[in-house]
């Protein structure tokens, strides 16, 4: 029958099936595949701004009380007290990746890049914007550092203080089940103290949270580009305004995977409640690839720079603290 008997041993099988094997050359892909998450939602839009100091202030104030008492007509000169603008600080810190390639390595033939070197900067980039991304949302300990310690500079969960509340019947020490009373009643508190967020970063778990909610009609999506569906945004329509629920992966969630009632001793589930003109990244150092330059038979360099916080006044924002991982529906 023809093709079924061999000649002999004229094939792949003879001169290399196995890559390195024979004569036959490598059959590779000219493309690396990483599906390593980096997007960084909060850092991609914040604003930023430039800073001068390690140590770096801005200043807020209040009105204080107004009553609703009028003046007696002819009364005498009496002055009337008010506030003084407060200082607010938090210090830079240093975020910084080495890199380093032998000029061995940098000289190969390799596959998904031309330049190992010019590979190892496009991921110590992503992997510092990750590392910036959850700084931001991190319960850390501030330090403002010395000669061999690393300054660690405040995130939102240090200065979102005074508009805190725990979901459910949740407390400091056990989770609660996250529901519509408890959003809204954030958002009452915030507009309350004088704030209005547009935003509330959620963690995967919580975002499923907030589309159980039972008032189902307050969530709806908005296409980004008229009659073209490019990415759907969710808002959730409240009565202080849409806010746009956005779902970030960095953000604190809670250890714990009991049923939506349980109250589990666990408490890192989080909602942060932002109002964006208040937030900002000031920079002392931009972040950049810095040469070190040859070590040896290799090349070195780095990727650095040097950012901070600012919360201009942490009223206009708040926290959901101690959030289950379950809904009442998911």
């Amino acid at each position: 029958m023809p093709g079924s008997s061999p000649i002999g041993n004229a094939g792949v099988y003879k001169f290399g099936l196995v890559p390195g094997d024979g004569v036959n050359k490598e059959d590779l892909l000219e493309q690396i595949t990483n599906v390593d998450p980096w997007d960084t939602p909060w850092t991609s839009q914040a604003p930023k701004v430039a800073c001068q100091h390690v140590y770096h202030q801005w200043l807020k104030d209040t009105l204080g009380t107004v009553d609703t008492t009028g003046a007696v007509e002819g009364a005498d000169y009496s002055y009337d007290s008010t506030s003084t603008p407060a200082r607010e600080f938090n210090v830079t810190m240093i975020l910084r990746q080495d890199i380093g390639v032998s000029e061995t390595q940098r000289a190969v033939n390799a596959a998904g890049f031309k330049d190992a070197y010019a590979y190892e900067i496009q991921k110590a980039v992503k992997r510092l914007a990750i590392k910036l991304e959850k700084i931001a949302f991190a319960a850390l300990t501030t330090a403002t550092g010395a000669s061999g310690t690393s300054r660690v500079m405040r995130g939102f969960q240090y200065f979102l203080t005074t508009n805190t509340a725990y979901a459910g019947s949740g407390d400091a020490t056990h989770d609660g089940m996250l529901s519509s009373q408890d959003f809204n009643d954030m958002l009452n508190t915030i507009y309350t103290a004088g704030g209005n967020p547009e935003q509330v970063y959620v963690s995967p778990k919580i975002k499923r949270q907030i589309s159980a909610f039972t008032l189902t009609q307050q969530n709806r999506n908005i296409a980004a580009v008229d009659k073209r569906l490019v990415s759907a945004i969710d808002f959730y329509d409240s009565d202080f305004g849409l806010i746009q629920v956005v779902l970030d992966r960095w953000v604190p969630e809670s250890a714990n995977a009991t049923t939506a009632t349980a109250s589990a001793t666990a408490t890192g589930g989080q909602l942060f409640f932002l109002q964006r003109n208040m937030n900002r990244l000031a920079w002392l150092r931009p972040m950049a690839h810095q040469l070190v330059g040859k070590r040896g038979d290799s090349v070195a360099g780095i990727v650095v720079g040097e950012v901070t916080l600012e919360v201009l006044n942490e009223k206009a924002e708040g926290r959901i603290l101690s959030s289950n991982n379950k809904s009442a529906v998911t």
